[in-house]
């Protein structure tokens, strides 16, 4: 009878795995983004610079007063 008046301690630890999956996907889609803006970014500066080449600012600015108005 004298075992049953003991207490016992315990201690669990759980440990979320799914919370650093998703912090894992959420910064790999941060960066994706990241990545895709750039080059696209990249794709509208080599755009302007072959139009600047080809026709010169003043075709540039003369064509999109054109196309506006």
């Amino acid at each position: 009878m004298d075992n049953a008046n003991m207490m016992v301690k315990s201690r669990t630890q759980v440990k979320d795995s799914a919370g650093s999956a998703s912090t894992v996907i959420a910064g790999q889609a941060v960066g994706t983004v990241g990545i895709v803006s750039g080059l696209i970014g990249v794709w509208a500066v080599s755009c302007m610079v072959s139009a600047v080449v080809s026709g010169g600012p003043l075709a540039i600015i003369t064509g999109w007063f054109s196309s506006v108005m």
